[in-house]
């Protein structure tokens, strides 16, 4: 795949499109780390930074048509901020949680591009995220919880890591009750229901390993 041209030789590949007509990840150029798209007829392409601040940025994932990209990049505000792309409308950065530093990365990114997943920074620390265009960034255990009555006490969700392609179902880690780190799962069966999935057969497991 090479890299970008100007900086020294250095690429790094993150995400591919659901047919691998398009490659992101990050490069060095002659302004720095940059985000990179790629694709076989045009090959490895920089699409930029977040305005201000210094020059770094990486794209962790592409939607399935390969049609958005999501990363993170430097911007004015902070050191890092989570960022999507799309060719016509250029980078676009979505901000950070409530009460933190603006240090936001965002993960993946479902099949048509409209929800991103990711952590960022709030009051209490590093917490997942859940964006769409109609919500903007929102503190996802804070979703589970408020708008569909989950009971998530003692957990914190601190990182998404992923989410399918129709946008139902989001994983990651964080710390548990107990205070281990263990992996969630949260599935959205329908427009007006949601679970979390995987915590019970989790700690069914830790008390089997501990008897």
């Amino acid at each position: 795949m090479g890299d970008l041209s100007g900086g020294s030789f250095y690429s790094v590949a993150y995400g591919v499109s659901a047919n691998a007509s398009v490659i992101v990840g990050k490069s060095e150029s002659a302004s720095g780390a940059e985000a990179f798209y790629w694709t076989p007829s045009g090959g490895m392409q920089g699409i930029g930074d977040l305005p201000g601040g210094g020059f770094h940025s990486a794209a962790k994932a592409v939607s399935a048509d390969g049609s958005v990209v999501v990363g993170y990049g430097n911007s004015a505000s902070g050191r890092e901020a989570a960022f999507r792309w799309t060719v016509l409308g250029g980078m676009q950065g979505l901000g950070d949680l409530p009460g933190g530093e603006l240090r936001s990365v965002a993960e993946d990114v479902s099949g048509d591009g409209s929800v991103v997943v990711g952590y960022g920074s709030s009051a209490s620390g590093t917490e997942a995220f859940i964006w769409d265009a109609a919500n903007g960034m929102q503190n996802l255990k804070d979703v589970l919880v408020n708008d569909y009555s989950l009971d998530l006490t003692g957990w914190t969700l601190i990182y998404a890591r992923g989410i399918s392609d129709d946008g139902l179902t989001i994983v990651g880690y964080g710390i548990n009750p107990d205070g281990y780190t263990e992996g969630w799962v949260a599935t959205v069966p329908e427009p007006a229901t949601i679970c979390l999935l995987g915590l019970g057969s989790l700690a069914m497991l830790r008390r089997r390993k501990s008897a």
